[in-house]
């Protein structure tokens, strides 16, 4: 529980963070973040990376805006890394080169 509320933390979490998630996904006209991940497993696997590594303090000092940033590039950063894992050697010795160029 955070010290301010008799409030669980993961709760407070989860109400700034699942409405942001939700509209995230419908704005994702593609339906790309759904071909990875439903909606819940979205908001478990967010939930679950920013409690990791963030704390209630610092959740709750981000404005909505902030946040809602923050989650888009967690959930961009997620497809990303499992288009990796879907990639060929060849695949990722070109991807490795187009890194080092930059």
């Amino acid at each position: 529980m955070n010290n301010t509320e008799m409030v669980p933390t993961k709760y407070v979490f989860q109400l700034r963070l699942y409405p942001l998630i939700e509209k995230e996904i419908a704005e994702d006209h593609d339906r790309v973040y759904l071909g990875k991940h439903s909606q819940e497993e979205w908001q478990t696997h967010t939930l679950t990376e920013l409690m990791e590594y963030m704390s209630f303090e610092q959740f709750m000092d981000f404005s909505d805006k902030e946040l809602k940033e923050l989650v888009g590039k967690q959930m961009a950063l997620e497809l990303v890394a499992g288009m990796l894992n879907d990639f060929t050697p060849e695949q990722m010795a070109t991807f490795d080169e187009c890194l080092i160029r930059r």
